[in-house]
């Protein structure tokens, strides 16, 4: 009960309180999108329409999710020989999945709406020589909330409020099975209940030589689709309470504001002008 009475009191706080507002971003934040050239500018549209038009709406809007995923890069730039790690010549600079790695980094860079930021982080594992990439969006004021609310776990990493979002997540990435199951749970705004039971599911799996626990799926619709995107696993029966009302009320109203806001962004040959409709989408919180 205490758990969800916190949790619940953390999206009532930032749902209330206010973010970093474009309004106060200096200059070269908002025109950093407008110095990139017409290709990079359509590169960095896809990426915005990914956050947009999928789970990242409620990281850019509504305040329930600290982070969301955008898109994955897989690249062949790890050590594809692991009992000789430690090498200092392990990466091919020259090769077309380093340039293209060097070329996102730089338009993530340009993609920096104060509050609101986008990174790119490797994951741990990865097969041979190819690793995978992660590109996600993150908010630094909805971090602080959430370590805030979570000191008791967050504590024994040596992280507080004001911890460098990207420090955090990249800690999470590279922590233990368990910890990284219950940081990234929290990360992505999933309930208590929820990260208890995913854990609690990882353990019986692995105790059980992979037999899964029975599960539903609480499932939030996002633009491009009604289930698969914002959802997480519950006990097979179980009934909804107030905690997961509250988040899928919240998102319901926070898509019904951008299917009026992207419409009003349609261009007269049907595309979308997402890098103003993300603006747009950020003053709505303002």
């Amino acid at each position: 009960m205490k758990r969800n009475f916190t949790l619940l009191s953390v999206i009532l706080i930032t749902i209330i309180s206010g973010c970093a507002s474009t309004k106060q971003l200096p200059v070269r934040q908002l025109q950093s999108y407008r110095t990139l050239s017409v290709e990079d500018r359509m590169l960095a549209d896809t990426l915005i329409k990914a956050v947009l038009e999928n789970e990242g709406l409620y990281t850019v809007s509504g305040k329930l999710k600290t982070i969301s995923s955008v898109s994955n890069l897989y690249l062949k730039i790890a050590d594809a020989d692991p009992v000789a790690s430690g090498k200092r010549e392990v990466t091919d600079t020259a090769s077309a999945d380093f340039k293209k790695l060097k070329h996102y980094q730089y338009l993530i860079n340009a993609l920096n709406f104060g509050d609101l930021r986008f990174s790119i982080s490797p994951f741990k594992l990865h097969t041979k020589e190819e690793r995978t990439m992660q590109i996600t969006i993150h908010r630094i004021s909805l971090m602080d909330s959430l370590v805030q609310a979570n000191q008791e776990f967050y504590g024994q990493f040596g992280f507080s409020p004001g911890t460098d979002p990207e420090l955090l997540i990249n800690t999470t990435e590279y922590e233990d099975k368990n910890n990284r199951f219950r940081s990234y749970g929290y990360l992505f705004g999933y309930p208590e209940h929820a990260v208890t039971f995913f854990l609690e599911a990882a353990k019986h799996e692995e105790k059980n030589k992979g037999e899964l626990l029975k599960r539903d799926f609480f499932q939030i619709p996002v633009y491009s689709g009604k289930t698969g995107h914002f959802v997480y696993a519950v006990p097979k029966g179980y009934q909804a309470t107030s905690i997961d009302s509250a988040i899928y009320k919240r998102a319901e109203y926070t898509l019904e504001r951008f299917k009026k806001e992207r419409a009003k962004h349609l261009r007269k040959d049907g595309t979308v002008q997402y890098y103003e409709l993300l603006l747009a989408m950020i003053r709505l919180d303002d």
